[in-house]
């Protein structure tokens, strides 16, 4: 999507439209999946949205995704001297711009190289077809909502099959040696009510009473580094590190610190599905244990 204009500001940036008003925007940090709307000074802040501070200071207004027209980010592209630009700077009389185009003589000749790249500062009197550049987020987040069943499916989970029949259950026997079973509205007539939860379809079984108990797990891999999923954050899969380069933790940059449930350090990391490899899933059987 374009749309001719007369200047690039902001150089670039996030836009959402809700009810028919376009913002300034970004992703509500800590509060996925919302956009947080940043009205500019002057302007009425969003009707019927409640105001959320961020660490920096800034103000914004959260809005679930549903009701938004549109989220975009806002990038723009101009020509000088025929050759095509994106916009990285800008000031009342010059544009900055990374080039876009593959003519080397023409780079070698009038740019600048920054490492493998070539861009450029030129009056404004110089630039033409100065264009706004809009890249939908909007249904790239509803296609990320979608699939969170997909991600919650990857969290560690125990089963126990009872006459043939599958039900979620615990990791672990209580004190007594049962293991509770969420049977929903089934009612097993062998199994024993749970007292401590009695309202909520959950079942007491003992090991011999089942045809097997097991719990799932996954694992990936990151730059060939094992992980343990652990669950999501943000839309993103969690992972423990389980394997033994300290090289890796201390240098990588992706690995963050921090203390277990059980009170003991560990190292983890948080991806999309698009970052990680050999995405694999592992059966533990409990009942070899009873």
């Amino acid at each position: 999507m374009t749309a001719p204009v007369v200047h690039p500001s902001p150089v670039k940036g996030q836009a959402a439209v809700f009810q028919g008003d376009r913002h300034p925007a970004r992703g509500a940090v800590g509060l996925w999946p919302y956009v947080e709307l940043l009205p500019e000074p002057g302007r009425p802040a969003p009707e019927g949205l409640a105001p959320r501070e961020a660490a920096d200071g800034s103000v914004g207004y959260p809005v679930a995704p549903e009701h938004l027209e549109a989220w975009y980010a806002v990038t723009w592209r101009f020509r000088w001297r025929g050759e095509l630009f994106k916009c990285s700077a800008a000031t009342p009389t010059t544009l900055e711009g990374d080039y876009l185009g593959s003519d080397e003589h023409f780079a070698k000749e009038h740019l600048k190289r920054l490492v493998t790249d070539y861009y450029g500062v030129f009056p404004r009197d110089e630039v033409t077809d100065l264009e706004e550049h809009h890249e939908d987020l909007l249904q790239p987040l509803h296609a990320r909502v979608r699939r969170l069943d997909e991600v919650d499916h990857f969290r560690p989970k125990a089963y126990a099959v009872h006459r043939g029949r599958t039900y979620p259950a615990a990791a672990e026997a209580d004190a007594s040696g049962l293991i509770a079973l969420a049977t929903g509205d089934d009612r097993p007539e062998d199994l024993v009510a749970d007292s401590r939860n009695p309202d909520a379809g959950h079942f007491l079984a003992t090991p011999e009473q089942l045809d097997s108990w097991y719990r799932t797990h996954w694992t990936f891999r990151v730059y060939g580094e094992p992980f343990d999923i652990v669950g999501t954050v943000d839309g993103r899969i969690k992972g423990v590190y389980t394997g033994g380069s300290w090289g890796f933790v201390g240098h990588s940059g992706i690995v963050s610190e921090e203390m277990g449930p059980d009170g003991v350090r560990q190292y983890t990391v948080e991806t999309g599905l698009g970052g990680l490899t050999d995405l694999e899933q592992h059966r533990t059987d409990l009942l070899a244990n009873q």
